[in-house]
């Protein structure tokens, strides 16, 4: 029977040819956005407490509120209460973004500021925006995320929430929704005028029998301007002008209901979408008016929407300081014309025209107390809610200092945890005030149980998403993917280790961009190593948006996307958990691997990997990366592992691997390679070793035969009575 032969490469020139020929994996950009704290030696909880009016409750005592972890009452070690004044000192440096110098807390109160425009047009857009510019020069604290909308018929999302101030400005310089009719931003001159009157007087002279004359005068009321509104405007008191805004002032009356119901409908829908964010929410609603039915208990619904949401609104009428005495000049202009009728009600003279105006008294009532007076309702949601007006006025420095410091203010409630197992986690978190069902108290929800890493003290977004998905009781798994640990440079106190994600292309979603010509794949990775207790000991996690090319999506769908991740960790047992999120499919998968770090004497010997590519890397071998090795002086490169090992018919594996020699052995180390197929030695072979690199490795790469059925390529390193041995299992397809 003829051996199969099978050659040992000892260096990475004469193999980079054939590994670079295989496709290219996608390679992800880094993205990091921490948003909270995760230590548990001891929790520091901010908490918002607001009374059924939405007003901020500042005289609570220690013994009023309670704290509660996974269900267990929790000893209050700490509680006070936190100024808004207190928690932005003037002077304080802002860092970009907008964000305090001052570390965040661990569980620091997350708050959500929405810049929502609302009916705005081409006059009142300038305000508003230059009102954005204003607010956002304040110093915002860390953990204060600002989001631009638009309200239309729905909320619509100008710019996600961030704390990039550049972000905000921009997003609110290209917002515009001046697209719908809005009698609450007409002129002031028509919200000030009389609806119009227009009748013919005849006049018959002489005696019917021998015939007579008749004239015909047009009389037109109404559409006039009020001085006592008006301070100087330039405005025209002409026939045609009259005309002009008592037709624009009959046009609000007949749909001025019409109106209300739309604005109501309106605030109905930015409380319901907002009401499911987390944290605390404010909403600077950017408005020239809001009209309503005039029925209380529909305004009363919108109020109790906000409140039950945790949503506060702090309106900006963006009609400024205008040159009417009062905005609710208007609304009394309405009343006294409405009164003016009242008090010709007796008179059974006049047109039909007359008579028609006369039955519209209670028509006008109506529309003084219910579209006229538009800021006055802003004034009601904005109170009703907690909050606050900001009109009549283009001096918006101290409103804004007032809204920042009403965001900021609360409770600080310390105590120590149950448990001091750091698992990775959720642990839920409840606040309550037994003796006060009124309150409505706004906090962090829960933590997750992590030390902190080399990685930081800094959760972002999607690695809590991955970690709630670890989490449950029946983790999720709507998708394939694999995740492998190896062992390499052995060390008396840790092993030097490296764990390995790989993620098909083609099990994730894409989303097409037909305007742009691409196709949009997202995926989050969060990957946790926990040591025989079940202490986290390493986090790992992975952030990787692309934009692919839609001619070149069938290719990218025929890679892997691959990650790796070295660490050290002392001789034990371990266990791995990751998650990974189709961000585009909103889909989560899970898996749950375990391996051994092991102590180990004499010549050491690394796990054996498939390679699936080699990368050229700039500059210097990363000592800490066991993956990285230079092969010549002028190069250095990069092992991509291969975690599949059930490979096609075609496929020319090569196998990576590092000894390490024991320097305190004087003997030159070999290695022994054995090929394998179902089980019975095919070929074995002997061979020297290259001296070791300057870290005192000897970094190999090796053909693996290739033969159909199942193939393993078991290694011994040898050095003088020492020796370690690995082995790789693959198997190969029939033709």
């Amino acid at each position: 029977m003829k051996k199969t032969i099978f050659l040992l490469f000892f260096g990475i020139l004469a193999l980079s040819p054939a590994i670079n020929a295989q496709s290219q994996p996608l390679q992800p950009p880094a993205q990091d956005t921490p948003i909270i704290r995760h230590t548990v030696q001891e929790i520091v909880l901010e908490v918002e407490v607001r009374d059924g009016k939405g007003k901020i409750v500042k005289n609570l005592k220690p013994g009023d509120l309670e704290g509660y972890e996974n269900g267990a009452k929790q000893e209050l070690r700490s509680f006070r209460l936190v100024q808004g004044r207190d928690v932005v000192p003037k002077g304080k440096p802002a860092l970009a973004g907008g964000l305090s110098a001052t570390p965040a807390n661990p569980l620091k109160a997350i708050n959500l500021i929405c810049i929502v425009f609302a009916n705005l047009d081409p006059f009142t857009k300038k305000y508003a925006v230059d009102a954005v510019r204003e607010f956002m020069k304040n110093q915002l604290e860390a953990d204060t995320w600002v989001a631009v909308f638009s309200l239309e018929s729905q909320l619509t999302v100008l710019h996600p929430f961030t704390t990039n101030r550049d972000e905000i400005m921009q997003a609110a310089d290209q917002a515009f929704t001046g697209v719908n009719v809005d009698f609450a931003s007409v002129a002031v001159s028509v919200l000030n005028a009389t609806p119009l009157v227009e009748y013919m007087q005849t006049t018959a002279n002489g005696q019917p029998s021998q015939g007579y004359a008749v004239s015909a005068v047009q009389k037109i009321t109404g559409g006039g301007l009020n001085p006592k509104a008006i301070v100087g405007a330039d405005q025209s008191n002409a026939l045609s002008a009259r005309i002009q805004r008592g037709e624009q002032a009959a046009e609000r009356r007949e749909f001025g209901g019409i109106e209300g119901m739309r604005e109501t409908d309106q605030i109905l829908t930015m409380m319901d979408q907002l009401s499911g964010l987390p944290g605390r929410k404010s909403v600077l609603l950017l408005s020239p008016g809001l009209a309503h039915t005039g029925d209380p208990d529909l305004f009363k619904k919108m109020v109790d929407k906000g409140i039950k949401g945790g949503i506060t609104v702090y309106a900006i009428d963006v009609n400024g300081l205008s040159a009417e005495v009062d905005p609710s000049q208007a609304s009394s202009t309405a009343l006294n014309h409405a009164a003016g009728l009242s008090s010709t009600q007796g008179a059974l003279s006049g047109s039909a025209a007359q008579q028609k105006e006369k039955m519209r008294q209670g028509d006008y009532i109506d529309d003084a107390v219910r579209t006229t007076d538009t800021q006055a309702s802003l004034r009601a949601l904005s109170e009703g809610t907690g909050g606050f007006l900001i009109g009549s006025t283009n001096d918006l420095r101290k409103p804004f200092q007032r809204v920042i410091e009403d965001v900021d203010t609360h409770y600080e409630v310390i105590y120590h945890p149950s448990t001091n197992q750091y698992d990775g986690h959720l642990r839920t978190i409840d606040v309550k005030a037994p003796a006060r069902a009124d309150l409505t108290i706004e906090s962090q929800r829960g933590y997750f149980g992590l030390p902190v890493l080399h990685s930081g003290a800094e959760l972002n977004q999607y690695e809590m998403m991955g970690l709630a998905a670890l989490s449950v009781p029946q983790p999720p798994h709507a998708f394939e993917f694999k995740a492998a640990a190896y062992h390499f440079r052995p060390n008396t106190a840790n092993t030097q280790n490296d764990v390995v994600f790989e993620i098909p292309a083609s099990n994730l979603t894409a989303t097409p961009e037909p305007d742009r010509n691409l196709q949009r794949m997202h995926l989050s990775l969060v990957s946790i190593v926990k040591d025989a207790s079940g202490e986290v000991v390493d986090k790992f996690s992975k952030d990787a948006p692309y934009e692919i090319p839609e001619q070149n999506l069938a290719k990218a769908r025929a890679t892997s996307i691959t990650f790796d991740h070295p660490l050290a960790l002392a001789p034990g047992h371990y266990t791995m958990e990751t998650a990974v999120l189709d961000r585009e499919g909103n889909k989560a998968s899970t898996s749950k691997s375990e391996f051994d770090s092991a102590e180990r004497n004499g010549v050491g010997l690394s796990s054996i990997l498939l390679v699936q590519q080699m990368e050229k890397v700039d500059g210097k071998v990363d000592a800490a990366n066991p993956l990285e090795f230079q092969p010549s002086p002028t190069l250095v490169s990069r092992v991509v592992p291969e975690l599949a090992t059930d490979l096609g018919s075609t496929a020319t594996p090569y196998a990576y691997f590092v000894v390490y020699p024991d320097p305190s052995i004087t003997d030159k180390p070999k290695i022994q390679a054995e090929f394998l197929l179902n089980g019975q030695v095919l070929a074995k072979q002997t061979a020297d070793l290259p001296p070791p690199d300057a870290t005192g490795a000897i970094p190999m790469v090796i053909n693996a035969a290739a033969k159909t059925g199942k193939c393993e390529l078991r290694i011994t390193a040898m050095q003088g009575g020492s020796s370690s041995k690995s082995s790789l299992t693959y198997s190969i397809a029939a033709k």
